[in-house]
């Protein structure tokens, strides 16, 4: 048992002098810009609003348009049906008016007829 003592506290010392030096290592290493396309605010001045990343700014243009698109579909479709409904009535209107005739003139043509 004498013997695994001395291993022991050998293995551990190595581990913990391993973790300092890495933990030394990380300290040392100088630290990544977060964003250099970002310009910094002048002085005296603050920043409201983040700029925005380029797929964003792309990603917001697409959705404005789409939705302006969907919009002016929604407004001609309504505008078509509108349409087509008044094309509608004024058919029926048309057909009533001529059955009206139609039925006059049959009903006129055998009082004529009996008249001969």
């Amino acid at each position: 048992m004498t013997k695994n003592k001395p291993i022991r506290f050998l293995q551990a010392s190595t581990a913990l002098a391993a973790g300092l030096l890495c933990a030394a290592a990380f300290a040392q290493t100088p630290t990544v810009p977060a964003d250099s396309g970002n310009a910094a605010v002048p002085a005296g001045m603050t920043q409201i609003e983040p700029p925005k990343d380029p797929l964003v700014q792309r990603r917001d243009a697409n959705k404005q348009a789409s939705d302006e698109y969907k919009a002016k579909k929604k407004a001609a479709k309504t505008e078509y049906k509108q349409d087509v409904k008044s094309a509608k009535q004024q058919k029926s209107a048309e057909k009533k008016a001529n059955n009206d005739t139609m039925k006059q003139e049959m009903s006129a043509a055998p009082a004529d007829a009996q008249k001969n």
